[in-house]
């Protein structure tokens, strides 16, 4: 792979045949290539990773996303190829692409009346009992009355906790397009990595796309809400309408999401909405973390580093702050504190906003 690469930015990235053509239409060949660079942990590996998520965002027709990185021009042309790719492959455009996919997690927060009001309804069947009802043939399904997790190794050898008053379901082995597993309750998944069958876990209206990674999904039927948590990699989450809306596809638009982000999907108002999680983990091995100690550093190369160590996108205007810096040990505050510092040194505020940070104003003291 051309090691120039390590001087590419996020629009550069977006601009590149060969970046964009592995996203869309992934072959093994591209797969090594790509991989083999991204191993040698490049310092850019952010800006690669705000590309990705851009060129999804575009793909699920999410374009504003992308307006302040490239022109209208190129947004249109990239739209172009996707509908192009499509077109050949007879795909709908929610297809998640094969780059480092790591994965993600469906929390559910408690609702006490609206959740009673969920079950109590009349006429209402749960979710999972109506999804496990359609699968065609013999599947296999375990459930969890003990008091402790349970593991249990599915088919392709990916490993499941499975909490207490919980259930999976699942085909004795995966031979079908795509391994696809159906919850009720909570589950911690850590899934092989297969770029030719996607997995998939069906939970209260919810559909987790992974291709390798490893999640928490949590979705008890009495529950009103869903959260979908990412703590490495980046996952698709949608809502499943192969039940709810006969005659329809069986899942439509929803998020992406990357590491430290969530997902909160309402069941009563079937909508998403997204955000960072309460605490961010610094991801990625000890070698590969910053010391966060700084001395007239540039404050860019600090926000660099804090999006590097929790693979949160930071915006801010890069034009206004390039000549401050930052005096100051970082290194035991959490990813909140981290920002508070640097907001404070340059006098501004920050605001979280669909699962990235954006620093707004700021000046050198």
């Amino acid at each position: 792979m051309d090691h120039s690469l390590d001087n590419y930015v996020t629009a550069d990235f977006l601009l590149s045949d060969e970046f964009v053509g592995h996203q869309l239409e992934p072959t093994p060949e591209t797969a090594q290539l790509w991989d083999a660079w991204l191993a040698g942990n490049p310092p850019n590996l952010a800006e690669w990773n705000r590309a990705v998520y851009l060129l999804e965002s575009i793909r699920q027709g999410l374009s504003e996303y992308a307006e302040n990185i490239i022109s209208d021009e190129a947004i249109e042309a990239l739209l172009a190829r996707i509908r192009e790719t499509n077109r050949r492959q007879h795909a709908p455009m929610h297809r998640i692409g094969y780059s480092r996919w790591v994965a993600a997690a469906v929390l559910l927060l408690l609702s006490g009346l609206l959740a009673y009001w969920w079950l109590s309804r009349p006429g209402s069947q749960t979710y999972y009992a109506t999804r496990v009802g359609e699968v065609h043939g013999a599947y296999t399904e375990r459930a969890n009355q003990s008091k402790a997790v349970e593991t249990i190794v599915l088919p392709d050898s990916s490993i499941v906790k499975l909490a207490p008053g919980s259930r999976i379901s699942f085909k004795p082995s995966f031979d079908a397009a795509a391994r696809e597993v159906y919850l009720s309750g909570e589950a911690d998944f850590k899934v092989m990595r297969d770029v030719r069958k996607p997995f998939l876990v069906y939970a209260n209206e919810v559909v987790t796309r992974v291709l390798g990674t490893q999640f928490t999904v949590r979705a008890f039927d009495a529950e009103a809400k869903v959260l979908v948590n990412v703590s490495s990699g980046q996952v698709s989450v949608s809502k499943d309408n192969g039940v709810v809306e006969k005659g329809k596809s069986r899942s439509a638009s929803g998020l992406l999401l990357l590491p430290n982000q969530q997902a909160v999907f309402s069941r009563q108002a079937e909508e998403f909405s997204k955000s960072i999680v309460p605490e961010p983990k610094v991801i990625g091995t000890t070698r590969q973390v910053p010391s966060f100690e700084y001395d007239a550093v540039p404050v860019s190369e600090v926000i660099r580093d804090v999006e590097e160590a929790y693979g949160i996108s930071i915006l801010y205007n890069k034009e206004q702050l390039k000549n401050c810096e930052l005096s100051a040990s970082l290194k035991t505050e959490t990813f909140e504190e981290k920002l508070r510092v640097i907001c404070t040194t340059i006098n501004a505020d920050y605001q979280k906003l669909d699962g990235q940070v954006v620093i707004h104003g700021g000046e050198c003291r």
